[in-house]
């Protein structure tokens, strides 16, 4: 609102004689009394409720610094606020309504809300001077608190930082780089929830620019804290909380291995080893070499094999037949560990494939001639022979 306006405004005009309160709250404006000045024009409004002229002779008031500190001064803010936004209900076409609102929510310590009534007002009139000017001293301070936060942020103190990248998004809440700052935060902070819903926010705010850097860094990262909140659910012992997560992960991306092999470990504590054997092998499928990924299969294929030979099957020649596959998947993934060959060995007895048996014990031996169970089982007698270890 310009000063040409406001000096319009405040022009002595054709009141009526018969309510002294206009021109009592002239001359009270004029002596800079502009508490008692407030309190005529709202007794004028009241009066003569039809006057725009009145009304807005107390708003400008309020946009009086004196004024606005007294209202402060006695609480009496949402009083202020009240006769801005009915001002606001009745003219919700006037951008210096808005302004004005915005000046009060600035001065008031409320950025957010000061924000939302620039954007208000620049919506009605896109180059309105004081909308303008004040959007731009706005980013011009939520720039300088970000700023303060990467500084803080690189020194190490990660919740000073969080504070003043809280304040810069409060002055402008439509930089999707503040959010994605803020999430790197709080994920560091291991505040996963809160960090996922900023790279989220990031994400809704370029959603118009497919190609934009901040964008595809924030779905990153959005992948990311879904695997280390579903770590920390891990490590607290909420396994089926970590599932969740990495459902999440895994459905936005599918070719991260890592990912898989985290989301089988939370089954195995689950006690689901089918659903955690069947994440380690697409794991495998995406890194097929990976030394440690193999002897996980491998350590749960014995695991498995151990479970069916020692099972209570209707049909003991299958048991001991998927047990011997289970522990064939074993060595295979595993071909240094002894005990994957003795327990293929004891299977191989029991479906009588001797030959088999004798070269698991062989190769058992090979590894590690120390071992007593490889050579008890070589005390097997066959119905052949009688294997000997040496």
């Amino acid at each position: 609102m310009g000063e040409n306006r406001k000096g319009h405004f405040l022009q002595p005009g054709p009141y009526d004689a018969h309510h002294p309160f206009p021109h009592q709250g002239q001359s009270l404006y004029e002596q800079k009394v502009y508490l008692d000045a407030l309190d005529s024009f709202t007794h004028a409004c009241e009066l003569q409720p039809q006057s725009t002229l009145y009304r807005m002779r107390s708003l400008l008031l309020l946009f009086s610094p004196a004024s606005i500190a007294c209202l402060a001064a006695m609480n009496r803010f949402n009083d202020c606020l009240q006769m801005v936004n009915e001002e606001v209900e009745l003219e919700k076409n006037n951008a210096d309504l808005f302004v004005l609102r915005a000046r009060l929510f600035e001065y008031f310590g409320k950025a957010s809300c000061c924000f939302c009534n620039v954007q208000e007002a620049l919506a009605l009139d896109p180059d309105h001077v004081e909308a303008c000017l004040l959007l731009k001293k706005m980013t011009k301070e939520a720039e300088r608190s970000k700023d303060c936060a990467v500084s803080l942020a690189i020194k190490g103190n990660l919740k000073g930082a969080l504070l003043k990248i809280n304040r810069a998004i409060n002055y402008n809440p439509l930089d999707e780089k503040y959010f994605l700052f803020r999430g790197t935060l709080l994920r560091r902070l291991k505040d996963f929830s809160a960090a996922i819903d900023d790279y989220l926010k990031a994400v809704e705010l370029c959603r118009a620019d497919e190609a934009s850097e901040v964008r595809s860094e924030a779905e990153k990262q959005v992948l990311l804290s879904y695997n280390d909140f579903a770590v920390h659910c891990y490590f607290k012992g909420c396994y089926e909380e970590a599932v969740l997560l990495l459902n999440k992960a895994i459905k936005g991306e599918k070719n991260e291995f890592g990912l898989y092999i985290n989301r089988g470990d939370c089954f195995l504590k689950l006690g689901q080893l089918n659903f955690a054997m069947a994440d380690y092998q697409q794991a495998l499928e995406l890194r097929p070499l990976d030394p440690k990924l193999r002897r996980r299969i491998a350590w749960l294929s014995n695991e498995t094999g151990l479970q069916d030979f020692r099972g209570n099957f209707v049909c003991v020649f299958r048991q001991y037949l998927q047990a011997e596959t289970h522990f064939s998947s074993a060595v295979d993934n595993d071909p240094w560990e002894v005990k994957y060959y003795l327990n293929r060995a004891k299977t191989r007895v029991f479906l009588q494939e001797f030959l088999g048996a004798k070269e698991d014990m062989i190769s058992a031996l090979l590894l590690n001639p120390n071992k007593e169970e490889a050579s008890e089982i070589c005390r097997i007698r066959t119905p052949d022979q009688r294997v000997r270890s040496d």
